[in-house]
C-alpha cells in the first residue's frame, strides 16, 4: 500500500496562486528541480513513503485540490529557529478531483483509500474554479 501525506497550503487563494508561488521557490535537489514544503518534523515513515512512491496531497481553502510526488526529505537548519524538515516535492502539480477536507495543523499520513482521483497534470492558466457545492452536485449526478 502506498503511504501518502496531506498538508494545508496557507496564504494562497486558489490553485493558480499556488502554482505561481511554487514557481518562485523551486530548488535543486539531488540534481533535479524540486519544490520544498517546510515542516517542523520529518515523518517517521519517510523511507516507506519513498519506497512506495508516496505523494503529498495539498488542501487549499478546505478542499483537496492537487498532489505532488514526494522526491525525498532533508533536514535544514534555520538560523534562530532550529532544525526543520523539507519535504521535497516534484514541481509537477497533479490536479485532483476537489474534495472537502477540514483544517488541521501540520501534516498527516493520508490513507490511499481516501485519496481523490487524479484529473491530470495541471497546466498554468487552465484552472477554472467551480463552486464546490455545484461540483459536488455534478459529481453525484455522474457528470464529473
Amino acid at each position: 500500500m502506498t503511504v501518502h501525506l496531506i498538508k494545508l497550503v496557507v496564504g494562497v487563494s486558489d490553485l493558480e496562486d499556488y502554482a505561481t508561488r511554487q514557481d518562485r521557490e523551486v530548488v535543486d535537489f539531488e540534481g533535479r528541480p524540486a519544490f520544498p514544503c517546510w515542516t517542523r518534523f520529518k515523518p517517521k515513515r519517510a523511507e516507506e513513503i519513498l519506497k512506495t512512491g508516496g505523494s503529498i496531497y495539498r488542501v487549499i481553502k478546505n478542499r483537496i485540490v492537487c498532489r505532488h510526488k514526494i522526491l525525498g526529505f532533508d533536514i535544514a537548519e534555520v538560523e534562530g529557529e532550529g532544525k526543520f524538515c523539507r519535504i521535497m516535492q516534484d514541481p509537477e502539480i497533479i490536479e485532483t478531483v476537489n474534495m472537502p477536507h477540514r483544517p488541521f495543523q501540520g501534516w498527516r499520513y493520508f490513507d490511499e483509500a481516501k485519496a481523490p482521483k487524479d484529473k491530470g497534470v495541471y497546466v498554468p492558466g487552465s484552472y477554472e474554479e467551480i463552486d464546490p457545492q455545484m461540483e459536488e452536485s455534478l459529481r453525484q449526478a455522474g457528470l464529473l
